[in-house]
């Protein structure tokens, strides 16, 4: 049926595609497997060779000498013709292993397969370094999932390791067959989570090697079709999945980020006012005078464009904004190496949306596992701000002031009592300000989310520091502040190798 469906195929591809379904098809012990197992084999073969025919018969019916002569076209010819076809041994039964994940090692094979087979394993075990080794520098990878190829073995090894960041360490990719043709090398692979195989994890890979080092110079991933290109897309979902599944307690953050956009940005009836949908012109305006009084610092300047408003509003709104700035303490979370990148984009980004930005952060950041984190780690301008003792008392300063202003501020809005019932019913039918109010409460029940690993990549151990992780945890704001001023400091290399140094002495 390919045959007769493909008769535009150009007579010497159409040679290799009968060349590969003449192909003999046996298994490691050297004995021919079943029919069945064998025409599923060609009929393989002969797809790949028909997608093949599609994007080149243009050329190739013209009679391009480059097209007929071209490389690619030389080697699938000789894999057709000379290609050794490796069988998968029987299914595997508990946890898969590098050398479980991969068919049995053939005498004879080319130095193109066993870079194959080395990145295979490697991967497996998530050396990234042993993996990016396999390819040559100026290798490309392309990957049919995404828009482009991967040029250069950096940018190989960064998008590498982004996965491997999304994907649990049980799963695997395991290899089904291996077409070795000399320097062009074709995989039939799957993947499998703690040994079991995963539906819709089939594809096949075309790899190309030099044939001097052996080392991987281009690479082609097919995975089962998908109705678009996911890309990156897909491996957030995947990575965010993962984590979850390795860490249970990601759901909480992940489940009330989902409760607080709906809440605050969508609902109607639960929060007052209208949703951001419906795009108030009173809210935007709202909007426009507070962040123009950011800090209280226009109106504590008596500047001309200084708007008056509420003052128990401006006093909530800096004092979540001051807690917001508190989270630059933990900068040192998106240090230079860490696969879920900077947090400073988190942090500013909390100025304007604070829990829309901090809670996904919560869900998808690289679980911590260095043992202790050197200031040298840091980026240089970052640590400057997380590290410094200044950061808690003054942000401090801005909160408690905050709270002052809106309770004694602007006496023309009465005396506490009566500003606080003008305040109570104002966020009773003002969309904005009950939203910072939710905002509050979040911040309350999230501030200590990443002081445990904090602390840990400062050298304390899980029974230290008890009566400041503590006050770091269940202190609203104050607490938090007086984390920042009093915890241990990030170690340094030099003091490291100052004590080497003595000691040696």
């Amino acid at each position: 049926r390919l045959f007769s469906a493909s008769a535009a195929v150009p007579e010497p591809l159409a040679a290799d595609m009968a060349a590969v379904c003449r192909m003999p098809r046996r298994s490691s012990a050297g004995r021919p497997v079943g029919d069945r197992s064998q025409w599923l084999w060609r009929l393989a073969a002969a797809k790949a060779m028909v997608l093949l025919a599609a994007s080149t018969s243009s050329l190739l019916s013209s009679g391009s000498p480059w097209a007929l002569a071209s490389p690619m076209t030389k080697g699938l010819r000789a894999s057709a013709t000379t290609a050794t076809a490796v069988s998968r041994p029987g299914r595997r039964q508990g946890a898969a292993s590098p050398l479980r994940a991969s068919v049995e090692r053939q005498q004879g094979e080319s130095t193109a397969v066993e870079s194959v087979r080395r990145y295979f394993e490697a991967w497996n075990v998530r050396d990234m370094e042993t993996a990016c080794d396999a390819f040559g520098d100026d290798c490309t990878y392309e990957d049919t999932q995404y828009a482009g190829a991967f040029t250069g073995k950096a940018s190989l090894k960064a998008h590498l390791v982004k996965v491997a960041d999304a994907l649990p360490p049980t799963f695997q990719f395991c290899i089904d067959a291996i077409a070795d043709g000399g320097e062009l090398v074709g995989v039939q692979w799957h993947v499998e989570n703690d040994g079991q195989e995963l539906p819709f994890t089939r594809g096949c890979s075309m790899y190309r090697a030099d044939p001097v080092s052996g080392a991987i110079i281009s690479g082609f991933d097919v995975p089962e079709p998908a109705p678009f290109k996911p890309g990156s897309a897909s491996l957030t979902v995947l990575g965010l999945a993962s984590k979850i599944i390795a860490e249970p307690i990601r759901a909480l953050p992940a489940l009330l980020w989902v409760a607080y956009v709906v809440i605050v940005f969508f609902s109607n009836g639960i929060l007052p006012g209208k949703d951001m949908t419906q795009l108030d012109p009173a809210t935007w305006k709202e909007v426009l005078d507070l962040s123009l009084n950011f800090w209280l610092i226009s109106p504590l300047l008596h500047l001309p464009f200084a708007p008056v408003l509420h003052p128990g509003l401006e006093g909530i709104f800096n004092l979540l904004l001051a807690w917001a700035g508190l989270f630059a303490g933990f900068l040192s979370d998106g240090r230079p190496g860490r696969v879920s990148g900077t947090m400073l984009p988190t942090v500013l980004g909390m100025q304007l949306l604070t829990n829309a930005v901090y809670l996904p952060y919560l869900v998808g950041r690289t679980p911590e596992t260095a043992a202790i984190v050197y200031r040298e780690d840091l980026d240089t301008n970052e640590a400057t701000v997380s590290e410094s003792r200044l950061l808690g008392p003054v942000l401090a300063v801005v909160g408690l002031g905050s709270v002052y202003w809106g309770l004694f501020a602007r006496p023309e809005f009465g005396d506490l009592p009566e500003r606080w019932a003008t305040l109570c019913t104002f966020l009773g039918g003002d969309r904005l300000g009950s939203s910072f109010v939710v905002d509050l409460v979040f911040f309350a029940f999230f501030q200590g989310w990443l002081v445990d690993d904090d602390l840990r990549c400062r050298g304390a151990g899980p029974d230290e520091h008890g009566a400041l992780r503590a006050a770091a945890k269940f202190v609203p704001f104050l607490g938090l502040c007086a984390y920042m001023l009093f915890r241990p400091e990030l170690p340094s290399k030099k003091d490291d190798i100052g004590r080497d140094a003595f000691a040696a002495v």
